[in-house]
């Protein structure tokens, strides 16, 4: 259907004067990121050299087994709640104070259950740790309000923020290795920082002029965000099965210097996730704007966007290629020599999840939650089968490869596998083939 001109106007309009508030969220948001990546590698190789391999593989365990229950406690709520801001910021308060009853309330079940079965997983002695991570995590709901701040494009706070917390924990960390700290007192401080940053949004909601008294849970609001997040919500859980579960099944099929081997290797390689997240969350609003007023720029962005996030992953494993084989001993020591190769491998899985972040977006905007659901599922069970096949086999190598496939089949193939989804597959295979239409196509990139 075509616009009348001045809508039309009026719409491109509305999308150029959205655009500089979007490029400045995502400077601030990829600039929190790259100070958060300086920092959290400083720390995290201080802190890997201080514990043994077996006791850095504790660590990582225990936070992959927190992380499993991280889609439950979210109830795929997170771009539901902004999406919904956005389009009714008249029923900001109704919105808000339902999203966080839900999330408190699955955060609080969540880990009630899989506490009473930790027998069955974890080794007595970890059993109290545990618990207080489980604890920091019930303060995850009050991510609810970053929502709040992506739909008013204001991430500077939000990242502000999260800076000065990561610097204050950062200082704790690296007191705490001074003293020769035991493994407990890291645990504590990871639950103490998810406690930080969720206490640090309300703050940041209060300074923005905002009531947190004026939140009220509404049964009828929350009952329609549920009915259009539950889908993502499975989605969320099989997409963490994928993310996280290489880490538990390495930790109960091999062993826990496995899991430190293989966690050094997937930090170094997820260190470079904040990118994708941080221009697709800036960006996401204006997507919507443009899906809605002018639907040739909605392309057109896209393309541009998914261009940019496969460029860029692309690289990155290039250069981690080339520096994996002599940085991975440098920075962490011989002891964790085995995670170069594992580290080459992995990195390659950037080039999915990269592209990944704009897909949900999309698959969201587009109303096929059902289709973020079925491809998070097939990477899930890519992820388990292969795993099981691999890790007996290779260890933390299998993993890496068990990683690099299931991403692969979940972010990518599986949107050959219904005509829907085709569109998207075809965007991300004009940028796989990025260089040939530089070569070949120059100023008609985009035409």
């Amino acid at each position: 259907m075509t616009l009348p001109s001045s809508e039309s106007s009026s719409s491109s309009s509305s999308l150029t004067s959205q655009a500089p508030s979007a490029i400045g969220s995502t400077i601030w948001l990829v600039g929190e990121k790259l100070v958060s990546l300086v920092l959290t590698l400083a720390v995290t190789l201080v802190l890997a050299r201080h514990l043994s391999p077996h006791q850095f593989g504790e660590l990582n365990f225990l936070i992959s087994i927190v992380a499993l229950l991280g889609p439950f406690a979210a109830m795929g709520l997170n771009a539901i709640v902004t999406r919904e801001l956005v389009n009714r910021p008249e029923d900001s308060a109704q919105i808000i104070g339902s999203s966080l009853t839900m999330r408190f309330t699955g955060a609080l079940v969540c880990g009630l259950v899989v506490l009473s079965f930790s027998d069955l997983f974890l080794p007595a002695e970890l059993n109290g740790l545990f618990l207080i991570l489980l604890l920091g995590n019930v303060f995850n709901a009050l991510l609810v309000f970053d929502y709040w701040i992506q739909a008013h494009v204001a991430n500077r706070y939000a990242a502000k923020m999260r800076l000065l917390v990561l610097l204050i924990m950062s200082t704790v960390r690296l007191l705490a290795v001074y003293f020769d700290a035991s493994l407990s007192l890291f645990v504590y401080l990871a639950a103490a920082e998810m406690a930080l940053i969720g206490l640090g949004f309300i703050v940041l909601y209060r300074v923005r002029g905002e009531s947190l008294l004026k939140l009220r849970f509404n049964l009828i609001e929350a009952k329609g965000l549920l009915s259009q997040s539950w889908l993502l919500m499975l989605s969320g859980m099989a997409a963490i099965v994928y993310l996280k579960m290489d880490q538990v099944m390495l930790g109960t099929l091999s062993t826990q210097e496995e899991v430190g081997i293989y966690a050094v290797a997937a930090k170094l390689s997820e260190v470079w996730y904040f990118f994708p997240a941080a221009i697709v969350t800036s960006f996401f609003p204006q997507l919507l704007a443009a899906r809605k007023h002018d639907p040739k720029q909605y392309g057109i962005k896209l393309q541009q966007l998914n261009d940019i996030l496969f460029a860029s992953a692309f690289i990155i494993a290039l250069l981690v290629q080339w520096l994996a084989p002599w940085g991975v001993v440098l920075l962490f020591g011989s002891d964790y020599a085995a995670s170069a190769a594992v580290l080459v491998i992995h990195i390659w899985a950037g080039v999915f999840i990269f592209m990944r972040a704009l897909l949900s977006k999309w698959l969201l905007a587009e109303g096929l939650l059902r289709f973020s659901l079925v491809t998070q599922l097939i990477g899930a069970l890519f992820n388990v089968l292969f795993n099981l096949w691999l890790i007996p086999i290779y260890g933390a190598m299998g993993a890496a490869i068990a990683t690099v496939i299931s991403y692969t089949a979940a972010s990518y193939l599986a949107l050959f596998c219904h005509k829907t989804t085709w569109p998207m597959a075809a965007i991300m295979t004009r940028s796989m083939l990025l260089p040939i239409r530089c070569i070949y196509l120059r100023s008609n990139l985009y035409k």
